[in-house]
């Protein structure tokens, strides 16, 4: 996953990108770092989205602009829209399974 540290960097990669993955954490947040491990694993096997982490601890602002208020959250979001959004209590499953099924539309 990469690591952006501006909105605006943000913003040209999800618009630049078919698919992409926005994933939220924190240096305090354990889970968030075992879920980091996990969500890399899934996104391993579609090579078409892009990816980044944004450490919402220090960039509250980004934070903010998508309306993160705990973490740790992913945002999945094609052609330029938010299509998922999930926190805290990921379900990594479902979340493959949902990600598996848009992805398939679009590639």
């Amino acid at each position: 996953m990469d690591k952006f540290n501006s909105a605006d960097e943000i913003k040209k990669s999800i618009n630049s990108n078919r698919m992409m993955v926005i994933y939220f954490s924190g240096d305090s947040c354990g889970a968030c770092k075992v879920i980091k491990v996990k969500i890399e694993h899934i996104l391993k096997k579609y090579p078409n989205i892009k990816s980044c982490e944004i450490n919402g601890e220090e960039h509250l602002d980004i934070a903010a602009f998508y309306g993160i208020f705990s973490i740790p959250v992913f945002l999945l979001f094609i052609d330029g829209k938010e299509y998922i959004r999930v926190g805290r209590n990921l379900d990594l499953l479902k979340l493959e399974r949902d990600m598996n099924r848009y992805y398939n539309m679009i590639f």
